[in-house]
């Protein structure tokens, strides 16, 4: 699987671009869509979203008007991307974004998108939904777990103790998977257990 890293928008997302053979997976696309859809050279089967904040979503209808792909988020941050809602809970400043798709509900558990197949977890602790996505040695932990840090826990929708309840689901994958995070640089198990003070007192 080739995976392709962009920087996107004024909070630097990192959006994730996934290809096997012709076809494509997102994670959280965010930023300008032209800019989103200017890489894309084959076929996007799915939209995945990590969370709901408006630094992960902002590129979501551009590239499903484009597409007309599934949109998977789960359930317990639709508030945050309704439209009615979004500008109360999903804002920081004069940010803020919202989803007019229709979404569909992510499950923990296998999931398959054919070629792709990867393990959903729920991870609430940054948000009431937060996902990560691991595809056999990989994990995708948006803002779940960062490089030697971790997502905040102080905006709507977060919770400390939640928070580190899900991290303690990091110490259970072998050292040598990888951690693409929603923010900042790759990293790995081993690494993350060493010097993120987060895991290290878990």
């Amino acid at each position: 699987m080739e995976i392709k890293r962009i920087i996107t928008g004024a909070f630097e997302t990192n959006t994730y671009i996934l290809k096997e053979g012709t076809s494509l997976l997102i994670i959280d696309p965010s930023g300008k869509a032209e800019k989103l859809l200017s890489l894309i050279d084959g076929d996007l089967l799915a939209i995945l979203l990590t969370h709901g904040h408006f630094d992960h979503i902002k590129a979501v209808d551009g590239l499903f008007k484009v597409y007309g792909c599934p949109i998977y988020l789960f359930k317990e941050d639709r508030e945050l991307v309704d439209g009615k809602t979004s500008k109360e809970y999903n804002r920081m400043g004069p940010f803020t974004a919202s989803i007019s798709s229709p979404i569909n509900d992510l499950h923990q558990g296998r999931m398959k998108i054919t070629p792709f197949e990867f393990d959903v977890y729920k991870t609430p602790g940054h948000t009431k939904g937060s996902a990560i996505f691991k595809f056999d040695d990989v994990i995708f932990s948006g803002d779940t777990l960062f490089k030697e840090s971790i997502g905040r826990s102080d905006l709507y929708g977060g919770c400390e103790r939640d928070l580190k309840e899900s991290l303690k689901l990091f110490k259970e994958f072998t050292l040598d998977t990888l951690i693409y995070p929603g923010h900042g640089e790759t990293s790995d198990i081993a690494h993350e257990c060493k010097n993120n003070p987060f895991l290290k007192n878990i």
